[in-house]
């Protein structure tokens, strides 16, 4: 059995009173301070010192939470635009946390991206809604009331991620002020339809409501088969404004290109005559027509029927006459429905 010598004896209590003294006054230590102060972390957000907060995991939990879900429904993505950095330390007991202030301020920090539907009407988007319920609604609420305008203006839905929008907050109200410009186009366009079939010619200011910005035009033959009889010029007769076409009694024509019937009658030496105007202030004639089918004031498109060849007014035999114009001026007919 060992023995312990009388002097080891002495020292090891020394020790042991020692230590237990140690102990006892760091553990009167640490209650001193953990009544005078508490464990948090400082915050810095892009390396500027930004407040304290009580868990690094709940913040940090704050955070992952907003940049997946974001802070609305309707939320399509979140980019975080800052670094966040954590520094455990005591702090006095009566130091302010400030969670709340701090994931705020991170928040403002980052990118948020709203997935929104932009009702376009025509070439021009006219506002946004945060649900394709909502837009379907509106296309389907403008289309109706459409449906009885002689021109009606496509209505599209176009999905988009945006930062920032202004969102409709009546359906039906934003409904109003869409179609508000559009029944007044269509107002317009009625109105100048009764002043076209009121008379035989159309004003020149009416026909310059009608017309577009230039466009390329591509003529069609405004019959098939036939012959060219009489050229575009001089003949022994005097001028020829126009080409002949050498064709049966009764042959369809055609509207060369979409346009709106000008004119629809008898007309001196070209017998019956129609004339169409298109865009870009060109304009056809057809006459010597031995039957009128388009009236004035139609919309026709290209290739549509608006008369039958006969040899009315001033011709020999069975042909249709047709004149091409630009801004009133005779254009050879041969090079836009031959030559192209």
């Amino acid at each position: 059995m060992l023995r312990i010598s009388g002097r080891k004896k002495i020292l090891i209590n020394v020790i042991t009173k020692i230590l237990i003294s140690v102990l006892f006054g760091f553990s009167m230590l640490a209650s001193l301070m953990f009544l005078r102060y508490k464990p948090v972390y400082k915050v810095s957000i892009n390396n500027v010192d930004s407040g304290y907060i009580t868990s690094k995991n709940a913040m940090e939990k704050g955070i992952n939470d907003f940049i997946l879900n974001g802070d609305a429904e309707n939320v399509a993505y979140v980019i975080m635009n800052a670094t966040v950095d954590y520094e455990m330390m005591l702090v006095k007991k009566d130091t302010i946390l400030e969670d709340e202030k701090i994931l705020a301020n991170i928040k403002d920090n980052c990118d948020v991206y709203y997935k929104v539907y932009a009702i376009k009407v025509g070439d021009e988007e006219k506002c946004i809604v945060e649900s394709l319920e909502d837009a379907e609604t509106m296309k389907n609420n403008i289309n109706e009331q459409q449906k009885s305008f002689t021109k009606q203006t496509e209505v599209e839905i176009i999905e988009k991620n945006v930062l920032e929008y202004d969102k409709v907050e009546d359906i039906e109200v934003a409904v109003a002020d869409i179609m508000a410009p559009l029944q007044e186009e269509n107002d317009n366009i009625i109105k100048i339809r009764t002043q076209l079939t009121s008379s035989k010619t159309v004003s020149k200011e009416l026909l310059q409501a009608l017309k577009e910005t230039l466009t390329e035009l591509n003529f069609i033959k405004p019959v098939d088969g036939g012959v060219i009889t009489s050229r575009y010029g001089w003949r022994s007769t005097g001028y020829h404004y126009g080409l002949d076409i050498g064709v049966k009694l009764g042959t369809p024509i055609y509207a060369c290109e979409a346009g709106i019937v000008t004119y629809s009658a008898w007309c001196g030496n070209y017998g019956y005559l129609i004339k169409v105007q298109h865009s870009g202030g060109y304009e056809t004639y057809y006459a010597h027509c031995s039957k009128l089918v388009a009236d004035v004031g139609d919309e026709v498109k290209q290739g549509d029927l608006i008369a039958y060849v006969g040899s009315t007014g001033r011709s020999s035999g069975p042909h249709v006459h047709l004149e091409v114009r630009y801004e009133g001026k005779t254009l050879d007919p041969e090079i836009f429905v031959y030559d192209n």
